[in-house]
C-alpha cells in the first residue's frame, strides 16, 4: 500500500519557494510506494501549479497522512496539532537563511523534530550553526527541469535583461547608466508571470541579477546560466556554491558602479563572454531535475525503510 505525504501550501503569488515545493511533490509522486496529496489554504489563488486539482484535499488532515511535508511557514498549519512531529514524519524544506535569524518563527520551528533537507550548504551550515535543529540535516541544491527552459532567442537580442523586481531603484539607476553607454535593457521590476520571466531573459546576451543581500540560493541565476546567459550577479550567500566569481559568473559589488563596470568588463571582451557562457553551461548541466529527484527519493525511502 502507497504511503500518503502531506504537503502543504499558502499560495498567495508565485514566488521560486513554492516552485521547489511543486518539484518536491512532483518527486514524491514519481517515485513508487508513495503518494501526494495537497492542501491548499482558503486564500491560495486559483492559478497555482497544483491548479488541475488532480491531488487536491479540501482538508488538512495531518493525522491520516504517513508523511508531512512542510516549508517556511507551513509549519504553523500543525500548530493544531500538538505533538505531530512526534507521532509523524515529518519532512521540511529549508529553502532561506532566515531560518537560522532568532527573532523569526522559522527558527523556532528548528526545535521541532524533522527530517531537513537543505537547498545549499550555505543554508545547511546556517541552521546547523544554531545549534537547534531536531533531527537529521541534508543538503540537496535547488535543481532545474532543463527541458522546461526556453531556448535562447535568435531573434530579437538584446545585450542586458535586468532581474531587478528585488532591488528596483538599483536597476532602474543601471538600466538608464547602461543606455547611456549604447547598450539595448530590459529592465524587469515588477512582478511577472515565470514564463514571461523566462522568455524576456533569453532574449539577453547578459542576465544582469540583482538578489536581496541574502538568499537561500537564487534560483534566476541557474536559470541564466542554462539559458545560456552570460551571467553577472553579486554575492547572496546562498549563491556561493554555484556562482564563482571570475568561472562562471561575474559578482561585483552590489552598487551601481561596480555593476556597471563588471557589464562593460563583459561587452569589451569577448573572450571572457564566451568562457564564462560556457562553464556556466556546464554548471547547470550539474543541476539537473533529476539529481535533485534521486537525492530526495533517497531520504523518501529511508525515512519508510
Amino acid at each position: 500500500m502507497s504511503k500518503r505525504v502531506l504537503f502543504h501550501r499558502s499560495f498567495g503569488r508565485f514566488a521560486g519557494g513554492h516552485l521547489k515545493v511543486f518539484d518536491y511533490f512532483e518527486h514524491t509522486r514519481a517515485t513508487e510506494g508513495f503518494e501526494a496529496a495537497i492542501y491548499l489554504t482558503p486564500d491560495s489563488l486559483p492559478a497555482n501549479p497544483w491548479a488541475d486539482g488532480a491531488a487536491i484535499t479540501d482538508r488538512y488532515a495531518p493525522e491520516t497522512a504517513d508523511i508531512l511535508f512542510v516549508a517556511g511557514m507551513d509549519w504553523q498549519a500543525l500548530d493544531g496539532f500538538p505533538g505531530i512531529e512526534e507521532r509523524k514524519p515529518v519532512i521540511s524544506l529549508i529553502q532561506g537563511l532566515r531560518h537560522a535569524a532568532p527573532d523569526t518563527p522559522l527558527y523556532e520551528a528548528l526545535g521541532r523534530r524533522a527530517v531537513r533537507i537543505c537547498v545549499s550548504a550555505e543554508v545547511a551550515e546556517a541552521i546547523l550553526a544554531t545549534g537547534r535543529c531536531n533531527g537529521p540535516v541534508h543538503t540537496i541544491p535547488n535543481c532545474l527541469d532543463l527541458a522546461e527552459l526556453p531556448a535562447a532567442a535568435e531573434a530579437g537580442r538584446i545585450d542586458v535583461f535586468i532581474a531587478g523586481m528585488k532591488q528596483p531603484d538599483l536597476a532602474a539607476e543601471l538600466a538608464s547608466r547602461l543606455a547611456r553607454h549604447g547598450l539595448s535593457v530590459d529592465c524587469q521590476t515588477k512582478q511577472v508571470e515565470r514564463r514571461t520571466f523566462l522568455a524576456r531573459m533569453a532574449r539577453a546576451r547578459i542576465a544582469l541579477l540583482l538578489p536581496l543581500a541574502q538568499e537561500g540560493f537564487f534560483l534566476p541565476a541557474l536559470e541564466a546560466m542554462a539559458m545560456g546567459c552570460v551571467v553577472i550577479c553579486p554575492d547572496c550567500v546562498g549563491n556561493r556554491s554555484f556562482c564563482i566569481d571570475g568561472v562562471n559568473a561575474s559578482m561585483p559589488e552590489a552598487e551601481a558602479a561596480a555593476i556597471e563596470t563588471a557589464v562593460r568588463q563583459v561587452c569589451r571582451s569577448p573572450d571572457l563572454a564566451a568562457r564564462l557562457r560556457r562553464s556556466a553551461l556546464a554548471t547547470s548541466a550539474r543541476h539537473e531535475i533529476a539529481t535533485e529527484r534521486a537525492a530526495y527519493q533517497t531520504i523518501l525511502r529511508r525515512i519508510q525503510s
